[in-house]
């Protein structure tokens, strides 16, 4: 007992010594019960554009066929980082009422994984020939850890695509860094949340069969019309890409560049942002897809604008005075792909016409 009253006294003078030492410099101390604070709120931009597909067009192939076929085997690996029993098992699923053959990796969703781990189970999936493409279950970090390593001609050999957005933004750049198509589409969730009319688009499009898509977003573009391949993905994924072997922003050929974030402020956005700027990959983009911004803090938490000129009313709003004041290319805004509920399918490394006009845009693949 005696301990227990020596222990409060202790606390007590330490509280009164803190708020003393508060009182004096001028600030404010607020002791927290933990029971009071709580969860923090996000907010969410580009999720909500309405999007009407407007046809399909079948790819035109040469030579032994690129995309897939009902019967063919998929790898289903998680090349990035390891997830649950249950997302594996509803990719599995999924693939099989789609007509496919799923396979699964080795090491797809063990408790803990090396690195070489992981890579066996991409090569596995490169270089059998009996797999027709890659799908993976989901993103999180460890991509660019295999990419570092992957010999630079495995995936030309190999020659089949691979399905998955976020941290699979590694990929996308390494498939067309080597002159190949690939798919920025949903992962697991594709068998579980996706809505029906993305959930198909993604089966077409794995199919070879790529949507053309009609856009009314709730923020106007800059009007203009463009073509290139589509490269990009996840933005503070891209970024990691720059100088690599697997640098997709090298290519020689015309680029419109697609890019999207999640769970990060308006601060770090625009520091991504002036990462490209900077390497000179928003200035030599022949035009611009801005996709959702999602699971940002809701509390302006990181909004620096008041430092020049007041805040932001919203990402597109940073990105209009920060990035494009003297940009005369087309530019759009709220394509709904990325990490939200809607996630509509993207055939990256493929050239595509892009036109805007106000609100309203356009994204077809011409091959």
């Amino acid at each position: 007992m005696k301990r227990k009253k020596e222990y409060r006294a202790v606390t007590f003078v330490l509280i009164a010594l803190l708020a003393l030492s508060a009182f004096v410099s001028g600030c404010t101390v607020r002791i927290v019960d933990d029971k009071d604070t709580e969860e923090p709120e996000y907010i969410s931009e580009g999720d909500d554009s309405d999007v009407e597909i407007t046809g399909y067009s079948t790819y035109s192939e040469e030579g032994s066929p690129y995309f897939l076929s009902k019967g063919y085997k998929v790898a289903v690996i998680s090349p990035s980082a390891l997830p649950s029993r249950e997302q594996v098992d509803a990719t599995v699923k999924g693939l099989e009422e789609w007509g496919f053959v799923p396979v699964e990796g080795k090491y797809v969703c063990p408790e803990v994984r090396t690195l070489d781990e992981l890579l066996e189970d991409l090569k596995w999936a490169l270089e059998d020939d009996e797999i027709k493409a890659v799908f993976c279950v989901r993103g999180g970090y460890g991509a660019s850890q295999a990419m570092d390593v992957i010999p630079e001609d495995m995936i030309g050999k190999a020659h089949k695509p691979v399905i998955g957005y976020s941290d699979i933004t590694i990929y996308h750049s390494a498939w067309t860094a080597a002159g190949l198509p690939s798919i920025h589409a949903c992962m697991s969730s594709t068998f579980t949340s996706l809505p029906e009319e993305c959930r198909e688009a993604e089966l077409k499009m794995m199919t070879g069969n790529i949507p053309s898509y009609r856009c009314q977003s709730k923020e106007a573009g800059i009007d203009g019309s463009a073509a290139g391949i589509l490269i990009g993905g996840n933005l503070s994924t891209f970024t990691a890409v720059l100088n690599t072997g697997y640098d997709c922003t090298k290519t020689d050929e015309p680029y419109i560049l697609f890019i999207e974030e999640v769970g990060e402020n308006i601060q770090h956005i625009h520091r991504y942002l002036t990462v490209l700027k900077n390497a000179g990959v928003l200035d030599r983009a022949e035009g611009i897809v801005f996709g959702e911004w999602t699971e940002l803090p809701a509390d302006g938490s990181g909004n620096f604008g008041e430092v020049r000129g007041g805040e932001y009313e919203s990402v597109a709003d940073m990105i209009r005075r920060e990035f494009l004041q003297d940009t005369d290319i087309p530019v759009a805004f709220g394509f709904p792909a990325g990490h939200a509920d809607v996630n509509y399918p993207l055939l990256m490394g493929e050239e595509m016409e892009l036109e805007v006009s106000g609100d309203t845009f356009t994204m077809d693949w011409v091959k």
